[in-house]
């Protein structure tokens, strides 16, 4: 099962790295994440990093929630730790931790929400999908006949040239 590990950091920071800043490209320089959580590595790509500040008046659960989407929701407990928190939060899934976890100073484990995870236990019956014939030519289906856009704008002109010459005539 993968957990999500909510982190209070001891550190002031203004860094946001989050999905969204990674989707417009900004790539900011990060503080010694691995260091502070005491790993051999971290993916860079799978946390998020950020004020907590800059969620407005969102709750921290109520974020993690929608983009996270814990497997049963977090515990009430749980949501109250999180919602308390003030400063920096780092968000890091199982996926993204190489090594062990031996926190130092500068950061505080706050939560380890499990992750909602895809069931692909399910069987399928297979598709009946017939090989094409060799030596049939492609067709494609015929489209209803529409009018070309032009025609709409030929009768739009003519209907206003007909409107101007019938107001010149008062």
């Amino acid at each position: 099962m993968t957990h999500l590990h909510i982190f209070a950091l001891n550190e002031p920071i203004t860094t946001s790295h989050t999905n969204l800043t990674r989707q417009k490209g900004e790539t900011p320089a990060l503080p010694p994440l691995s260091e502070w959580l005491g790993l051999d590595a971290i993916d860079a790509d799978q946390i998020e990093l950020f004020p907590i500040s800059d969620l407005g008046s969102m709750a921290l659960s109520d974020y993690i929630q929608l983009a996270f989407t814990p497997e049963a929701g977090i515990p009430a407990d749980e949501q109250r730790r999180i919602n308390a928190l003030e400063g920096s939060v780092l968000l890091v899934p199982d996926d993204a931790m190489t090594g062990p976890l031996a926190l130092g100073p500068k950061a505080t484990l706050i939560a380890a929400i499990p992750l909602a995870q895809p069931d692909h236990s399910a069987s399928l019956p297979k598709a009946d999908v017939a090989a094409p014939k060799a030596n049939t030519p492609h067709t494609t289906p015929e489209r209803e006949a529409t009018p070309p856009i032009a025609l709409y704008m030929l009768l739009g002109i003519a209907a206003f040239a007909l409107l101007a010459i019938l107001i010149g005539w008062n």
